[in-house]
Parts: structure tokens; C-alpha cells; sequence
């Protein structure tokens, strides 16, 4: 059997020294790894992400230069199980430093060193710590792992409840399904409580259910036979905003992987034209194998660059537009370090270049509906003011608030869902219509 810290330690060191994110170099394939331990690695390899300015900080107090990167993953590794995980001290300290023995004897001694003067630190002066952030953290990206842009961008936009909103970001996600063969939902549920993976449904729609695992129904015929997917209540808002809107041909203009295109599929009137249309052939061909796992015919794809490419005439588009990704960092730990604030300038421009083609392919009297999987301002409302005074041919149709949770319609009509509020992700979806 595989170490599981010397897999987390593989993982994490991989992550430090490349730009690859971290759902591609997570993989249980073929590796003899228990269930437990593959929890535990998982654990440890998020925690160590999300708090590696902390961890780095409580480092430099015994510390004066920096180790060699295996070395320095190490210890993050050994300190984070010390501070944030519920592992036996001796469990934390003997089994980091055997680990280290391993790799680099010399270091052997050094580490032990590190982690037994943690120790005392979290006995002596930890829960102060995290009772007084003025004593220690200085900055809260040290203290709820952040960097120090993306803090000031929210700062800006949301003022005080930023400190609402960062400490919601690290909770542990909640693991939600849709069900898709409504017809049967009796079973499906009974099913789920018998694999004792059904947690709760979502106050926001029946078709929607919390679990507690996704492990034991990978392999399960709930899932390869199409009776559920995975997805995010939020992700229904959109597409809700179309099917009840009485469709005639709708067009998901950024439809990979596939959730909300499937939405659309199931929820739109029978009869309607679907299509789906993405910018990357291999995600086009991963939809088509989620549209075939549902059941679902009939939805045409094509690889198009909606930026700028032609499509033809639709009653409805829906725009999941490209985006920071803010309101999944609770799913995806590192897109808080990967995403960069040079990049902000670039997103908001692709979304605005589709906004303008896409625009083009509304039919009078139809709708487009422009979503993200972000709560960021600029990306959001800002994006599409900005677009409504370009155009005054598109107004906004508000929410209506006896089909949708009205704790969630904005007082301009939108969508919106924040993590620190609303039992989901963080979401925002908005429709518009053409004259």
C-alpha cells in the first residue's frame, strides 16, 4: 500500500513548482490507496493549499531561511496537520519526519526540530491567535489565505462583509446532484438514503439534493445510468430564467461539460430546438459523452469561438460566460493562487466581446441570459450596465419572484447567489430582453 503522505507530499510538491491546478494532478487511478487514506490525502492536500500563507508564517518564526522544496512542502505538510487537522501529535511529528528521512536524512533532525517548537507554539499561543488577528496575522490574506489583490478587489466591492464572505469561502463544500429522471425520484431517493449518501434536499428546488459522498455512487447505476448528476443548485437559475420564458430554440453558447445544457434539455418545453456550442472541440466531445450518459438526443453541438464566429438565429441564448470562477473557490481550493490579477483585464474582455456577437443572434422579442459561477461585481452587474447602454435595443427582465427564492433576486432583477448566504455557491444570472 501506498504512503499517504508521501502521496500528498507528491502531489503538493508538484503543485508548489508548476502552474498545472490541482484537479489534474489528483488521481486515485490505479493506485492502491484505501478509501480512508485517499480522504486523508485529500484533506491534506486542500488544507495545506488553502493555508499555505499561515503555515509559511508560523514557519518563519523558527526558521530563518527558507529549505529546499521538498523539504519546505514537508513542513507545511507537518505543521498544517499540527494546527488544522484533527491528527495525534505524535502521528503529525513521527510520521512527517520519517517521510523526510527518507527523501534527505540530513533534514531528518531539522524537521523534528521545526515541528516540536509548533507544538509548543499552538499550545501556548495558537488560540490566541485566532481570537486576536491584530496580534499576529497583520493582513487577513495571512489569516483566512488569500492573496492581498484578490482581498482589496472584494474590499472594494463588498466593503466590511468581505470578512463575512472569506471565512465562508473555506468551509467545506456541500456535495449536490440534480435529479434528472424526475419520473423516478421516489427511488432515487430511497436508493441514495440506503447508500447513506443523501444528506438533504435544497430549499431552492426539489430536482436538487445534498450528499455526502460522491465516492459510492461513481460506480453505482444512479450515476452511470443517468438518473443524476452533479451540479450546484445555482446553476439551475439561468436556465430556469429560459424554460420559463416559453422557448421556441435556444442556444448554450458556452455549454462544456454539459450541466447546464442538460438543464435546458430537461427543463425547456418538449419540442424545443437545443443546441450547444463551445469553443473546444475535447470539451465538445466530453458533452456529448455527459448528453449520452442522460439519455438525452437530440442536442446538436459544434465547436464555434462564440466571440466572433456566426451562429444562426435563436429565441433564447444563454451565456455561461468564461469567468474568475470566485464562487466555486470552495470546490476549487487553489484558484485563489492560480487565478491572477493580471488576468481580471483579459476576462473581462472576452465576456464582453461575446456579449457584443452574441447579441447579434437574438430573435426580436427573445432573451439572453448572461450567467457566471462568480459573485464579483465588475464581471457581473458592471458587465452588463455596460452592455445595456451600448444597446438599447436589450432591457433587463427582471427575476420573478413567485419562480425564484426572492432572498436571491437583487433589487435590479438579477440572480444572485453569495456562499456566505445562500446554501450554495457563489452564482449570478440575469435576462435580457431584445425589442
Amino acid at each position: 500500500m501506498i504512503n499517504p503522505r508521501k502521496f500528498a507530499h507528491k502531489i503538493l510538491l508538484k503543485w508548489f513548482t508548476t502552474d498545472f491546478y490541482l484537479e489534474h494532478l489528483i488521481n486515485f487511478n490505479e493506485t492502491e490507496i484505501s478509501a480512508q487514506d485517499r480522504r486523508f490525502v485529500e484533506a491534506l492536500v486542500h488544507q495545506v493549499i488553502m493555508h499555505q500563507r499561515m503555515l509559511d508564517h508560523v514557519m518563519r518564526k523558527f526558521i530563518s531561511k527558507k529549505p529546499k522544496n521538498p523539504i519546505y512542502v514537508a513542513l507545511l505538510m507537518g505543521i498544517c496537520e499540527i494546527l488544522y487537522m484533527q491528527v495525534k501529535d505524535h502521528a503529525a511529528l513521527n510520521e512527517t519526519v520519517t517521510m523526510v528521512g527518507k527523501m534527505d536524512h540530513r533534514s531528518k533532525g531539522f524537521v523534528n526540530a521545526v515541528l516540536r517548537k509548533v507544538l509548543t507554539f499552538r499550545d501556548e499561543k495558537w488560540e490566541g491567535y485566532q481570537k486576536d488577528p491584530s496580534r499576529s496575522f497583520g493582513k487577513p490574506g495571512i489569516r483566512f489565505g488569500f492573496p492581498d489583490w484578490m482581498i482589496a478587489r472584494w474590499i472594494k466591492q463588498f466593503g466590511s462583509e468581505t470578512m463575512e464572505l472569506l471565512p465562508a469561502l473555506n468551509e467545506r463544500p456541500r456535495k449536490m446532484a440534480r435529479i434528472v429522471k424526475t419520473g423516478q425520484r421516489k427511488k432515487i431517493l430511497d436508493t441514495l438514503s440506503e447508500l447513506g449518501v443523501l444528506e438533504d434536499v435544497s430549499a431552492y428546488h426539489k430536482d436538487f439534493i445534498f450528499i455526502h459522498s460522491w465516492q459510492p455512487l461513481l460506480q453505482h447505476e444512479l450515476f452511470t445510468e443517468g438518473y443524476i448528476i452533479a451540479q450546484d443548485v445555482s446553476a439551475v437559475f439561468p436556465v430556469m430564467l429560459i424554460a420559463n420564458d416559453n422557448p421556441k430554440s435556444v442556444a448554450d453558447v458556452c455549454c462544456a461539460p454539459g450541466g447546464k445544457l442538460t438543464a435546458l434539455k430537461q427543463y425547456c418545453p418538449k419540442g424545443t430546438k437545443i443546441r450547444g456550442y463551445d469553443l473546444n472541440p475535447r470539451r465538445i466531445e466530453d458533452t456529448q459523452k455527459t448528453l449520452d450518459r442522460l439519455g438525452m438526443k437530440d442536442v446538436s453541438l459544434k465547436a464555434r469561438d462564440i466571440s466572433k464566429e456566426e451562429i444562426p438565429l435563436f429565441t433564447h441564448i444563454l451565456i455561461d460566460a468564461p469567468c474568475s470562477g470566485f464562487g466555486v473557490i470552495r470546490k476549487r481550493t487553489d484558484l485563489r493562487w492560480r487565478r491572477k490579477e493580471e488576468e481580471m483585464p483579459g476576462l473581462l474582455k472576452v465576456q464582453h466581446d461575446i456579449l457584443e456577437n452574441m447579441s447579434k443572434y437574438v430573435k426580436p422579442g427573445g432573451m439572453m441570459v448572461y450567467s457566471t459561477c462568480t459573485f464579483d461585481r465588475e464581471e457581473n452587474w458592471n458587465q452588463v450596465k455596460q452592455f445595456i447602454n451600448r444597446h438599447p435595443e436589450f432591457s433587463v427582465e427582471p427575476a420573478n419572484p413567485d419562480l425564484f427564492p426572492k432572498e436571491l433576486i437583487t433589487d435590479y432583477g438579477a440572480i444572485e447567489s453569495l456562499p456566505h448566504q445562500h446554501s450554495c455557491e457563489g452564482s449570478f444570472a440575469i435576462a435580457l430582453r431584445k425589442c
